[in-house]
C-alpha cells in the first residue's frame, strides 16, 4: 500500500514534509544517507536495487565530498596568498582607485578618486586584503600603481 501512495511523487516529497523544506540545495553526508535509507525502504522487493549501485553511489558522494574539501582547501590557500602580496606592500607608495558615493545634493555619480599614500598596515577582510594608507582604507583589488 506504502508504495502504491506514493507513486509519481519525488523521494523530497516523501521523505519531506513541506514545511521543513528549506531554500539550501546542499546535500551533506547525512541528507545522503537518509536518501539511500529511503530508496532501499522504497524499492520494488521483487526486482530489488543491485548493490553495485549503492557502492557506486557512495564512492561518487566521497569523490564530490573530497573534491568541495580541495575547493575550500584552495580558496584558503588564495586568502592566504592575497594576504601575503598584500603585507608585501607594506612601506611602498601605492595609488588606488577608489569609487565614490553619489552626490548627495543632485544623485548623480561622482568620478572615482585617486587615492596615494604610504601603506602602513595590512589587514585582512571578509573582502579581501585591506591596505591602510594612514587612515584610509583601501581594498588591495582597486591598486592600479605600486612604487
Amino acid at each position: 500500500m506504502g508504495i502504491v501512495a506514493n507513486f509519481g511523487r519525488t523521494l523530497v516529497d516523501i521523505s519531506n514534509v513541506p514545511q521543513q523544506r528549506t531554500g539550501n540545495t546542499d546535500l551533506d553526508q547525512q541528507d545522503f544517507l537518509m536518501i539511500m535509507v529511503e530508496q532501499m525502504r522504497n524499492q520494488n522487493p521483487l526486482e530489488p536495487q543491485d548493490n553495485s549501485q549503492f557502492f557506486a553511489q557512495i564512492a561518487q558522494f566521497n569523490q564530490l565530498s573530497t573534491m568541495r574539501e580541495i575547493a575550500v582547501g584552495i580558496a584558503k590557500l588564495v586568502e592566504v596568498s592575497g594576504l601575503a602580496n598584500a603585507s608585501s606592500l607594506i612601506g611602498r607608495t601605492v595609488t588606488a582607485i577608489m569609487p565614490r558615493d553619489a552626490d548627495p545634493e543632485t544623485g548623480f555619480p561622482r568620478l572615482p578618486e585617486a587615492v596615494t599614500g604610504v601603506v602602513t598596515k595590512v589587514s585582512f577582510e571578509p573582502q579581501g586584503a585591506v591596505l591602510h594608507l594612514g587612515d584610509r582604507a583601501i581594498p588591495a583589488a582597486l591598486v592600479v600603481e605600486v612604487a
